[in-house]
């Protein structure tokens, strides 16, 4: 089953693992058991921790917030 993890900091939220589902995401064409975490993190260190793929010099994608609302309407969406 394929995971896809965003971190909410700093009135952003950054995907940070499942970069393969992102143009899916955007255009609402997830598969229907794509699990999804949104996690909320106190610090930026945080958001590296769980960053799949860090590139030097690079930052995760940021999810507009529009986004975010849809996908935790979601059934197999976690908000944490």
């Amino acid at each position: 089953m394929s995971t896809v993890v965003i971190a909410y900091f700093n009135d952003t939220n950054w995907l940070v693992k499942g970069t393969e589902h992102l143009y899916d995401m955007l255009a609402a064409k997830e598969a229907a058991d794509l699990e999804i975490s949104i996690i909320t993190c106190q610090m930026w260190a945080e958001v590296l921790r769980m960053w799949e793929e860090p590139e030097e010099g690079k930052m995760p994608w940021a999810i507009h917030p529009k986004i975010i609302e849809r996908l935790k309407s979601r059934e197999r969406t976690t908000v944490i």
